[in-house]
């Protein structure tokens, strides 16, 4: 017997509805690799930030550091800095703890005697701040016992950083100072150490020696004794941030991710104490050479560079940064900034 009940017939979807199906199917399968491409991209861009801005705060605080330390010479200012004992004079020496270039332009001729400074300007931009930096490296000590000639070694009381043969230091009583370069280190006993200042020329980057073995004045037990560096900080050609000893001529990479650092002054031009808002904020090439003693602090700006390039469409958020172009590449830029004061200027 056939049957032909509806109950017994066996059906399916029509070509209609799988082809609906299927397509809401590829909907939501789209959607899904969309919402992940765009978590991925923001993960990464994410990444990205937070490693340029461990990076940033990183190189701020090491320039931070030197920038306080800037002008601290012991005592400062005195009233009869001795000036010439060196074979080879810092055109800074007695201009306050920092003097700064706008994007390396203003820099004096490699003919002149200034330290380190074809090494600098080979591998300066055209659009980066320079700054350089003096004050006292390490920690100050006292004369442990007067001086009868000028000549005389400066038994000290032994620093915990220990000063070296070729160093230059500072001796001052607050009322005189003078600047020489250490020929010899000895122990003069179990807590002292004895610094030669004989005269002759020595190879170095800093100092080259003392021009006699004279300090041009007699110091006293108590008076303080320092040993001096000055820094360069600046972005070399093909980016990153590099800080130069004076003492070794030797530049070391601080961080390869600044793309560009934009330095700005406030200036106590009355010397009253008060920086006023016409005081703040000035460049490099507006100070004077009589400006930078006045100098009270700093605006330091830098723009990092992703070391990885960001991913597909996402773009860079900025498009000049203190008056540089940012290149329109996948990079991840990002500006920082920190003020710090120089708390040993005049």
């Amino acid at each position: 017997m056939k049957c032909t009940t509806a109950d017994s017939r066996q059906t399916g979807f029509t070509i209609i509805e799988l082809m609906i199906a299927l397509v809401l199917g590829l909907i939501v399968i789209g959607g899904s690799l969309a919402l992940f491409a765009s978590q991925r991209a923001t993960s990464g861009l994410s990444a990205q930030m937070s490693d340029v801005q461990a990076e940033g705060r990183v190189a701020l605080d090491a320039l931070a550091r030197d920038f306080r330390a800037g002008g601290d010479f012991g005592c400062w200012p005195v009233s009869t800095p001795i000036d010439g004992r060196m074979n080879q004079t810092v055109f800074n020496e007695y201009a306050g703890g920092v003097v700064g270039y706008d994007a390396g332009s203003g820099l004096p001729a490699t003919s002149t005697t200034l330290y380190g400074l074809s090494t600098v300007r080979a591998a300066l931009p055209s659009d980066s701040s320079v700054v350089i930096l003096t004050g006292v490296n390490g920690t100050l000590t006292q004369l442990a016992q007067d001086m009868t000639t000028q000549a005389d070694n400066l038994v000290v009381t032994t620093p915990k950083t220990a000063f070296a043969a070729h160093d230059v230091a500072v001796v001052t009583d607050c009322i005189t100072w003078a600047k020489f370069q250490v020929t010899d280190v000895t122990a003069a006993s179990s807590t002292t150490t004895s610094l030669a200042h004989t005269g002759g020329v020595l190879s170095d980057v800093w100092g080259q020696g003392n021009v006699d073995g004279n300090l041009g004045a007699v110091f006293k037990k108590d008076s303080t004794v320092g040993r001096l560096d000055s820094v360069w900080w600046y972005v070399g050609a093909s980016g990153g941030l590099y800080r130069m000893s004076a003492r070794d001529g030797a530049p070391v990479l601080v961080s390869k991710r600044v793309y560009a650092m934009k330095i700005t002054y406030d200036v106590d031009s009355d010397s009253n104490g008060v920086i006023a808002s016409s005081e703040r904020g000035k460049t490099a090439s507006s100070l004077a050479s009589t400006d930078w003693p006045k100098v009270r602090g700093a605006t330091i700006q830098l723009l990092m560079r992703s070391e990885k390039i960001a991913d597909s469409g996402v773009p860079s958020t900025y498009t000049t940064f203190a008056g540089v172009t940012i290149p329109s590449d996948k990079h991840v830029y990002l500006p920082l900034q920190v003020s710090v004061a120089l708390r040993n200027q005049q």
